[in-house]
């Protein structure tokens, strides 16, 4: 009681005073349950829809060829963070704005909430870092890509993870422990004016633009590479080989491994999209609505001030359920192991007396260690079934069922041989 007290004196921390214009307040708590039992439902019903999706993807890493690609590794964490941070999300919708204001039940004190609150914005950082190591692992992919395997290697991206995950919320909560008179310090964790002030908001603010900003120039550059490699081999093939002084391996172990990248390439910058189309509105909230801030909180009405902080948080948990389906679309890896995936449950659920091949699928899968192109594998299977028939006509036959790797209506069973490429 004495530390209490002590530290009430030495901080001039006072009970706040109540507005006695309690008829205006009856109005306004009235409709604003209305609008938060209404609408908050809807923010979590979104939290979960996005929970159960990046589940699924996570899931899928148990049916995915080892060892996985530094790409596809650090997406897979990528897909962790949204999980991430979808949970906390919903967990700040329900505990701090259903319950509370919509049914006056208060079950987390303020120093879980606030802790909450440092978990959430350390996830936003840790997601800001994975896309600027994506940007990074395509750069030096692009640039150097026979280097690639030997620079970013799997331990290094582990230690790297590591990192991303632990430090952004090791330093706020440090961070909120050593605020004079406030969050961690103050009484009950009451105090927390300083997340409504303009230095903290700007500084966080300042983190998330700037990732977003060494992103833009390192893909600009990446760009501009990819221009280059692609002017490059359209002149070597129109020229002939004869001007090649590299070997015909290498140089075919450099196309195969800079288009891997490409492809790759594209599907992140369709996520860095995603993310600042869901990010940048919430963003540019934060940083200009606060106490002290070009914009302050009460600027408009309750209604208005309502609905656009509903429509924010609607694109930023959006933006985690939409990159999970980037991943599922635009992953041939993942591609596979949901099917994968789908077919044993499948089995076990319904008890087929058929025993389903999952060791077929990567049948003909495309090797990473292969030194030709997708393309070139296709043909090579297609003619070892179908040497009779016109080559043309079975390339792009096989081609289009290549697309049929994602139809989940059928299941290869044991010993059974497909006529045609389907399961690359």
């Amino acid at each position: 009681m004495e530390t209490t007290n002590s530290v009430n004196d030495q901080c001039n921390y006072t009970e706040p005073v109540t507005n006695n214009t309690w008829e205006k307040d009856t109005l306004d708590n009235e409709y604003s349950h209305f609008l938060y039992i209404t609408f908050t439902p809807v923010l979590i019903l979104l939290c979960v829809f996005s929970i159960v999706f990046n589940v699924i993807l996570l899931l899928s890493v148990l049916w995915i060829r080892r060892p996985l690609s530094p790409t596809l590794y650090i997406s897979l964490s990528l897909a962790g963070t949204d999980l991430y941070t979808s949970f906390l999300l919903g967990l700040g919708h329900t505990f701090n704005s259903l319950l509370p204001v919509g049914f006056q039940v208060y079950l987390m004190d303020m120093c879980t909430i606030l802790g909450l609150e440092a978990l959430r914005l350390g996830a936003i950082v840790t997601t800001a870092g994975h896309l600027i190591m994506l940007a990074f692992n395509h750069y030096i992919g692009i640039l150097r890509p026979l280097h690639y395997p030997a620079t970013v290697t799997h331990g290094t991206v582990t230690v790297v993870l590591f990192f991303l995950w632990t430090l952004p919320p090791s330093f706020l909560f440090a961070y909120f422990h050593m605020i004079p008179c406030q969050a961690f310090q103050s009484p009950q964790c009451k105090l927390i004016d300083f997340l409504k002030e303009s230095k903290f908001r700007s500084t966080f603010s300042a983190v998330l633009f700037a990732a977003l900003t060494i992103m833009g120039i390192v893909y600009y550059h990446i760009f501009i590479l990819v221009k280059k490699h692609q002017a490059s081999r359209l002149l070597y093939k129109q020229s002939g080989s004869v001007h090649s002084n590299k070997p015909n391996q290498v140089r075919r172990q450099a196309e195969s491994q800079q288009s891997k990248n490409e492809k790759a390439l594209y599907t992140t910058l369709i996520i860095v999209g995603s993310v600042v189309v869901g990010w940048m509105p919430a963003c540019l909230q934060y940083y200009l609505i606060c106490t002290d801030c070009i914009i302050q909180p009460d600027w408009g009405s309750l209604t208005v001030k309502f609905y656009t902080y509903f429509a924010t948080n609607c694109l930023v948990i959006l933006k985690s359920a939409v990159n999970s389906y980037i991943y599922a679309a635009r992953m041939q890896e993942i591609q596979v192991a949901i099917r994968k995936m789908y077919c044993t449950l499948k089995q076990k659920l319904f008890g087929f007396d058929d025993e389903i091949d999952v060791i077929g699928f990567d049948q003909y899968k495309y090797s990473r260690s292969s030194a030709k192109s997708r393309r070139t594998v296709i043909c090579r299977i297609s003619v070892q079934h179908n040497k009779d028939e016109n080559l043309t006509g079975i390339n792009q036959d096989n081609i289009i069922n290549d697309h049929e790797l994602t139809n989940f209506s059928a299941c290869p069973k044991k010993n059974e041989t497909p006529n045609m490429v389907t399961y690359l």
